[in-house]
């Protein structure tokens, strides 16, 4: 009889501890140039078709998704995105960084929009989907950045490695928060 609940906890005690790790993010989710130095992408190479766009991120970010065919109505369109990425860097890989993030937030950014728009405070002078997807991707530099470039001495770091990776979904609400 006692069986029952002692094997229901145990079989409940590693989703406990998974939430409990996940409690409070380390303050370093938000440090990404930080623990991941990398050059911000050169989205001046898209002046000729969104010199007009505005000085809004979301206008801008939105036309430059739109030229490359990087989006397509509110989803992300993964075969576009890398020669996106190539036209505004010049490294293999920071590109190959930056691919495997933007992969990873395909599916976050479309179900979890609305939730998303609520925790930013960027302007939604234009459609926020592309500015969501780039800054979905740049939070997830945590766990793609290349290992040149990753600053595996620093624990802050680490930590915020360990926290991306373990508890994505908190820690992507985390790095909005400070957007």
């Amino acid at each position: 009889m006692w069986l029952l609940p002692l094997s229901l906890m145990l079989t409940m005690l590693p989703l406990a501890l998974a939430a409990a790790k996940c409690g409070k993010a380390p303050k370093s989710v938000q440090n990404v140039q930080l623990c991941c130095p990398l050059p911000l992408p050169n989205w001046g190479a898209y002046n000729s078709e969104c010199a007009q766009s505005g000085t809004q991120a979301s206008c801008r970010l939105a036309c430059i998704f739109n030229a490359a065919g990087a989006l397509q109505g509110n989803q992300l369109n993964l075969p576009r995105v890398r020669p996106m990425l190539e036209r505004a860097f010049g490294n293999q890989q920071i590109i190959d960084a930056y691919d495997l993030s933007f992969a990873s937030c395909g599916a976050v950014v479309r179900q979890r929009y609305s939730q998303l728009a609520k925790l930013s405070s960027q302007s939604d002078a234009c459609d926020r989907h592309a500015l969501f997807y780039s800054l979905c991707a740049y939070s997830k530099l945590m766990k793609h950045c290349p290992s040149a470039n990753w600053q595996r001495h620093n624990q802050d770091c680490r930590k915020a490695r360990t926290y991306v990776t373990n508890c994505a979904w908190p820690a992507l609400q985390k790095f909005f928060q400070s957007t």
